[in-house]
């Protein structure tokens, strides 16, 4: 049985994570202090949990999840944290089953023209238990456990009344555990930004974005000796080079407009320009052994024996943009959302990422609602040579949820994810379908 494993911050993040308790002034007659604590419990069946595309069985998984909201706030300031402790359960294929921790923090603090935030948390958590997309999904054999560290101050200046800056800062160490060869790497990235927001009119709103993103493959990454020398794709062997080291930084600028049509309907849009210069070391399998087979799968052809390594600076250029219309009907609410972005990723370079996610949530009753959900995406690569780039995704989802009572709701639904590589015949898809129950105590709360 697995078993909770104690949570470990860096220095760097344990420091900002005590900070944000910092930007509240201490207790006063007037703040309000309070908890909400939930507990979830859900059981769904998987068809394809892992994405494989050789044989593979279903499975069905029970979690468990006890969650914790705790506050403290006054008119000016608040200081609020989270916990939740996930149990993990699967039945039908070994090596599924996980315990994941999930902490965050985060603190705010008004003044007449500024606001000041500083968050941060730990998660570790199993890369298949996200919910939302992730480029990491599918490119794992065997479960493993992603655990994210992250710090994030920022400040907003309004500077006049039509004219506001943000200038904001995210810090994060990402890290794996029992992860097959081959497949995710540990990095750190650093992104930082500047926006300038102009009212221009009652109804429209002008931005201009100027970011700065740093990647980092620490150069301990594991060898290829001893490793598959080829990754086997239904079209045959593929080339399976290992990204040893990797230090990338993105600038990017972008223009962007934002438009209120009614009060029921609002678009906006965004273009601009980027360019990343990449510094890496990839490591080729020269000769190999025999055919590898890994719990009784074959995945690759040959253990690598030997290797030759090249280091590689690269400079590439390119537009990013984001578009979204949101329109809100008497029952209905339906949100549109197309863009490219750079992303870090696990395959150990940052990723160019373009999505395309149409959602739609439906009041049925006053205690049933629905949301339908239908996304594509599309990963890239960017400043490296990996075999794990030029992945397609299909996202889509329908659930139900009933407030059965006062305290309890039920959910219940559907998710498909499918999963292709660009330029090879390699196709696989998951089937999910789940029934959660989700119970939330009263809020507590006192004043003093």
């Amino acid at each position: 049985m697995t078993t909770l494993s104690p949570l470990r911050v860096s220095p760097s993040i344990a420091l900002a994570l005590c900070c944000a308790g910092l930007l509240a002034p201490g207790p006063s007659a007037a703040t309000e202090w309070y908890a909400q604590p939930s507990v979830s419990l859900q059981l769904q069946h998987d068809s394809n949990l892992l994405l494989v595309q050789g044989p593979h069985p279903s499975v069905t998984g029970l979690t468990l999840a006890p969650h914790i909201d705790l506050g403290a706030q006054q008119q000016n300031w608040d200081v609020s944290g989270s916990a939740e402790l996930r149990g993990r359960r699967y039945w039908g294929q070994s090596g599924l089953s996980s315990n994941d921790q999930i902490y965050g923090l985060s603190s705010l603090y008004r003044t007449a023209r500024s606001t000041w935030q500083l968050s941060g948390g730990y998660a570790k958590e199993a890369v298949t238990a996200s919910t939302t997309f992730s480029p990491d999904i599918g490119l794992v054999s065997t479960e493993a456990q992603r655990i994210t560290r992250t710090a994030s101050p920022s400040w907003t200046w309004q500077m006049t009344q039509r004219t506001r800056l943000n200038l904001n800062f995210q810090s994060s160490q990402v890290s794996y555990e029992n992860v097959p060869s081959l497949s995710l790497i540990d990095y750190t990235s650093r992104d930082g930004s500047a926006i300038l927001l102009f009212q221009w009119s009652p109804k429209d709103q002008l931005t201009a974005q100027v970011d700065r993103a740093y990647f980092k493959v620490p150069q301990s990454a594991q060898s290829q000796l001893g490793q598959p020398a080829f990754w086997t794709l239904s079209g045959g062997p593929q080339p399976n080079p290992r990204t040893l080291s990797n230090i990338s930084t993105t600038d990017d600028l972008v223009l962007g407009w934002s438009h209120s049509f009614s009060q029921t309907l609002s678009a906006n849009f965004g273009i601009g320009t980027r360019s990343t210069n990449s510094d890496s070391v990839v490591q080729t399998c020269v000769a190999s052994t025999a055919p590898t087979f890994v719990f009784g799968q074959f995945i690759g052809i040959g253990t690598c024996t030997q290797t030759a390594s090249t280091s590689l600076s690269q400079n590439s250029s390119g537009y990013i943009y984001n578009a979204g219309l949101d329109k809100q009907f008497e029952l209905t609410h339906v949100t549109l959302s197309l863009g490219r972005q750079i992303t870090p990723s696990g395959i150990g370079a940052q990723v160019m990422e373009d999505s395309e996610v149409l959602t739609a949530n439906h009041t049925l009753s006053t205690r049933l609602k629905s949301t339908v959900s239908l996304a594509g995406y599309q990963i890239r690569a960017v400043g490296t040579t990996t075999s794990f780039n030029n992945w397609n995704y299909t996202d889509a989802s329908a659930n139900l949820a009933w407030r059965w009572t006062r305290r309890l709701t039920v959910q219940g639904g559907y998710r498909y994810l499918g999963e292709t590589l660009q330029g090879s015949s390699f196709k696989t898809n998951n089937n999910t379908v789940y029934l959660k129950l989700i119970y939330s105590w009263r809020r507590f709360s006192i004043s003093r």
